[in-house]
């Protein structure tokens, strides 16, 4: 069942430019997974999404992972934990209205960090299901409604707009925090009042720099929510456990 409380103080933003109209709403992720399993992943422009990165890569107010992080908690709550922790460090599952003269179309957006990328992969819903469709693979942009020009200025206004929140979600007072990415030893947050975000070549300089941190602010561990395990696995078995 969705989160009640999510449902009760739905966070989302509003991105007004012109046409077409852009409104992003938070999903938890048990509606994310019913949303999906209706849709049709969308294929990525990788040129536009690395030509991106890479202007943007020396500039001192780019969006950093842990502005990232800051601005999306802030615009859309605590980031979800369903995301691969080996590779990324948080993930915000989204719906996305795209609103033109024509109508009125739907999307999935998530938005998460991988090897410390922001990607922001996007699905068309389809509200009467995916027969006839191939969901197993890449489908091009469906243009008559939201094209591939169209995706790339939303991405690109929504980096935009990122950036444009974390200069002023991002000041003094911040707690110390970090967060790691180990499959590219990077870790990232802030300390000694100033953001960081530090790559490292070997395992031992990466364990050494976690290390430091912990013995200076406390564990990195992100505390996770208590489970009644035996209650959980009642309700999954039916039965009462002895």
């Amino acid at each position: 069942m969705p989160n009640e409380e999510m449902k009760a103080r739905r966070q989302h933003i509003n991105l007004k430019r012109g046409e077409p109209q852009f409104s992003l709403w938070r999903l938890t992720e048990e509606e994310y997974r019913q949303l999906r399993g209706n849709s049709l992943a969308i294929k990525e422009d990788g040129l536009f999404i690395i030509g991106l990165l890479l202007s943007e890569r020396y500039k001192p107010e780019r969006l950093t992972l842990p502005k990232a992080l800051l601005t999306l908690e802030y615009l859309f709550g605590k980031s979800s934990d369903a995301f691969d922790d080996w590779k990324g460090s948080f993930t915000f599952p989204l719906l996305v209205s795209v609103q033109k003269t024509i109508g009125r179309f739907f999307y999935l957006m998530r938005i998460y960090d991988h090897r410390g990328s922001l990607c922001y992969p996007l699905y068309r819903l389809l509200e009467d299901g995916v027969d006839g469709y191939d969901v197993n693979v890449y489908h091009e942009p469906f243009e008559n409604e939201f094209s591939r020009q169209e995706i790339n200025e939303l991405i690109a206004y929504l980096y935009g707009y990122l950036t444009g929140v974390s200069e002023w979600v991002c000041k003094p007072p911040i707690q110390p925090f970090l967060r790691r990415i180990d499959s590219n030893n990077i870790i990232y947050g802030y300390r000694d009042e100033e953001f960081f975000e530090e790559d490292f070549d070997s395992q031992e300089e990466y364990n050494a720099a976690i290390q430091v941190f912990e013995e200076t602010y406390g564990s990195t561990v992100i505390e996770q929510k208590s489970v009644n395990v035996r209650l959980l696995i009642e309700q999954i078995t039916n039965e009462t456990l002895p």
